[in-house]
């Protein structure tokens, strides 16, 4: 792999605000993560792609503590999809739409440099296996 010079436009608006500071500061150390971001950036579907689909694909990631967002998709701009978890509650969460400003401005969220390629249901199922149906993509 390449020594990481910066990180690409596209990845770093992507990096919430406190995150980006220490990602900027150490490079070396998450280039990794960055590498991995800019090929899940590739791989993105657009907004209304994953419409009907079984299983969504788990592009991004943002956590901060019992806080999870699942993004499936993304117009590239603000706009994003996906699954939300806000504060462990899993008789609200839900699907819907996000802006990328709210995640990134808000300093305690982080995406998730390593983040494994998954569907959003096989991560929620994986997470919270009471509470979820098994994905077709984790029976045997």
């Amino acid at each position: 792999m390449e020594t990481v010079q910066a990180i690409p436009p596209a990845v770093e608006a992507l990096i919430p605000i406190i995150q980006k500071r220490t990602t900027k500061e150490n490079l070396t150390a998450y280039a990794d993560g960055i590498e991995r971001l800019t090929e899940a950036l590739e791989k993105c579907p657009n907004i209304g792609e994953t419409d009907g689909m079984s299983e969504h694909p788990a592009i991004f990631h943002f956590f901060f503590m019992s806080s999870d967002f699942f993004i499936c998709e993304y117009d590239k701009k603000d706009k994003m999809f996906g699954y939300a978890i806000i504060g462990g509650d899993l008789n609200n969460c839900e699907w819907g739409y996000l802006s990328l400003q709210t995640l990134t401005s808000n300093p305690y969220l982080n995406i998730d440099y390593h983040f494994e390629e998954q569907s959003i249901e096989a991560a929620l199922y994986k997470a919270y296996p009471q509470w979820f149906n098994k994905p077709n993509s984790l029976r045997a």
